[in-house]
């Protein structure tokens, strides 16, 4: 971090807590974000120990995720700040903000610790499912008291899992995965294919009933502090299917190594007992399906055009994710067969993808 922006936060730490003092500030590893972290020692003051430095990536008012960047007016606050103070409102476990100076790049957050639920889980198998039932009881606060939230002014609101952005992650797939990856073109005829299936899915997600959704409620996204979950990066909050979440919680990136299909339908029982409902297992599927294909081409978009190549090695866990959805979901089409014609299940995926 250069001196002028550590002067700045030293500033910001002065007005928030008169007497308090920046002692020192360290690099935090990020995950896929263009947005950097720091934590900042204070001392002095009321001021805590630790805080959590975001430093906003751009200038003026980033979006929320590209793909959502659709809005009927201009942005005229940080998504960020916006869904932070709905999730505050309905009570969520989310940490405070102690500062937004937005116009200076900066958020001073509270620290809630380095350890993901993924570690958590994993250092203490035995306590493994008990956790991920923690972080669905989390999630059932946004699903429940954010959906009936009033009045509905967040963002969160205006922007939802429809058919146009259904059928943007899988071109996205489609462009990334496929042709990108390989430097080729997919033939009129092949695409033809392709639209089958998706055509079949997207009809069937964008008329499945919409929750607040976090929309990337994934193991590396929920920190467990003093025994219980803290939900982070919420920005891209939007309104989609409950199974959104789930399937993301469930099935992301390595995730399956430890939450197996037996451990899946329990935490899936305990959501849906829960909410007092059956859970619809077809819309479950195509939703966990529809969410790895996009992650199969963000994997390799961030890697071939952000140049970061090291996710890619989500890419086998992520490849037996679509297979088993792809087989559960039987849907119409030359879905099916062409992601296996393009990822054979005995084949080993190099470090590019391929």
């Amino acid at each position: 971090m250069d001196d002028e922006l550590t002067s700045v936060i030293a500033s910001l730490v002065r007005d928030r807590w008169p007497g308090a003092r920046l002692v020192d500030v360290a690099h935090l590893a990020g995950d896929f974000s263009a947005r950097r972290y720091f934590r900042a020692t204070l001392a002095g003051g009321d001021a805590p120990a630790t805080m959590v430095v975001m430093v906003l990536a751009g200038s003026g008012l980033p979006l929320s995720s590209e793909e959502l960047g659709v809005f009927p007016e201009p942005l005229t606050e940080l998504p960020f700040v916006d869904v932070h103070r709905l999730l505050t409102a309905i009570g969520a476990a989310v940490p405070e903000i102690y500062v937004a100076a937005v116009d200076q790049g900066l958020l001073l957050i509270e620290d809630a610790g380095d350890t993901v639920l993924w570690d958590a889980a994993m250092a203490a198998p035995a306590e493994a499912e008990a956790r991920y039932r923690a972080a669905l009881d989390a999630l059932l606060v946004l699903h429940e008291r954010g959906t009936a939230h009033q009045p509905a002014t967040s963002i969160a609101f205006k922007q939802g899992l429809d058919s146009r952005l259904l059928q943007w992650e899988l071109d996205h797939f489609l462009e990334w995965g496929i042709e990108q990856r390989l430097g080729t073109t997919l033939s009129a005829a092949a695409r033809r294919g392709y639209q089958e299936s998706f055509d079949v899915l997207i009809r069937e997600l964008a008329a499945a009933d919409a929750v607040l959704s976090h929309r990337d409620y994934h193991s590396w996204n929920i920190l467990w502090r003093d025994g219980r979950p803290v939900i982070i990066d919420f920005q891209d909050a939007f309104l989609a299917p409950a199974e959104y979440d789930l399937a993301s919680l469930l099935t992301d990136r390595i995730t399956p190594r430890l939450v197996d299909p037996a451990m899946e339908t329990r935490l899936l029982d305990h959501y849906w007992t829960a909410r007092g409902r059956a859970y619809d297992r077809r819309c479950y599927a195509l939703i966990a399906l529809h969410r790895a294909l996009k992650v199969v081409g963000r994997l390799h978009y961030i890697a071939l055009a952000k140049n970061k190549p090291g996710p890619l090695a989500f890419l086998p866990d992520v490849l037996a994710t679509t297979r088993r959805f792809l087989v559960e979901a039987d849907l119409p089409g030359a879905l099916a067969d062409g992601f296996a014609a393009q990822w054979p299940a005995d084949a080993a995926v190099g470090a590019t993808g391929r």
